[in-house]
């Protein structure tokens, strides 16, 4: 008997289907796994040398680092589900307008982009933003990157390089 595993794909799922929440320890392998992947559409795979213990430690430790939201869906139809995108956020500090939270690393796997996970992920980050008085979020996007680019300009974003 071989085991099958049912993943919906952005036009079979509705956004009930889709759960954007804080990460939790236990997430960290998956989150690690999606950081590679980036790296490796990024043309950096050789750079992404994190191990799973340091992703771990450093979010959920004594002084965290950063903080991260996963986006899951539904894996197999039943009450397992699966990671498939995820921001890293740490708050900072502007010296001309105060708190701002900086976007770190943000990804959904590309069979699921298209269907507003990205968008939910980014609203999610912006509203923990507001709810800690940032006056700004901000983040950093490769200048080839033209998908993300395009992203970040339909939600507002401005490059200021």
């Amino acid at each position: 008997m071989s085991e099958h595993q049912y993943h919906p794909t952005v036009g079979e799922m509705s956004s009930d289907d889709v759960v954007i929440r804080a990460a939790r320890p236990e997430d960290c392998k998956e989150i690690l796994r999606m950081i590679k992947e980036l790296a490796v559409y990024e043309e950096m795979a050789e750079k992404a040398t994190l191990t799973e213990d340091a992703l771990r430690e450093d979010a959920f430790g004594d002084q965290p680092y950063y903080r991260a939201l996963v986006a899951e869906v539904p894996s197999d139809g039943r009450d397992e589900t699966r990671l498939i995108g995820y921001a890293m956020y740490y708050f900072c500090y502007c010296p001309w307008l105060g708190r701002a939270i900086y976007l770190e690393d943000f990804y959904v796997e590309p069979e699921y982009r298209g269907g507003g996970i990205g968008t939910s992920i980014m609203k999610e980050v912006a509203k923990i933003g507001v709810k800690h008085r940032c006056s700004k979020m901000q983040w950093v996007c490769l200048n080839w990157n033209d998908v993300a680019i395009s992203f970040y300009k339909k939600h507002g974003g401005k490059d200021v390089t």
